[in-house]
C-alpha cells in the first residue's frame, strides 16, 4: 500500500542574511511532519533534503556551508 506524501512550506528562516525555506513533508493525514526539507531561496539548486527534526539557525549555519 502506497502513502501519499504531501509537501508544505510551514517557515521562512532568515540565516545571515540569506532567506531559507522550510517544507515539512506529511504521510497520509500526519498532523506532524515526517522529515524536513531546506532551500535556499536564491539559489534553489542549494538544498538538504530529509531532516528528522526542524533545523534551527545553528544547522543550517552548519548545512549550507
Amino acid at each position: 500500500m502506497r502513502t501519499e506524501i504531501n509537501t508544505r512550506t510551514i517557515a521562512i528562516l532568515a540565516v545571515d542574511g540569506e532567506n531559507y525555506e522550510v517544507d515539512g513533508c506529511y504521510q497520509g493525514e500526519q498532523r506532524k511532519a515526517a522529515w524536513y526539507n531546506v532551500i535556499k531561496t536564491s539559489d534553489p539548486s542549494v538544498h538538504v533534503d530529509h531532516l528528522e527534526a526542524f533545523p534551527s539557525h545553528d544547522q543550517i549555519r552548519k548545512l549550507m556551508n
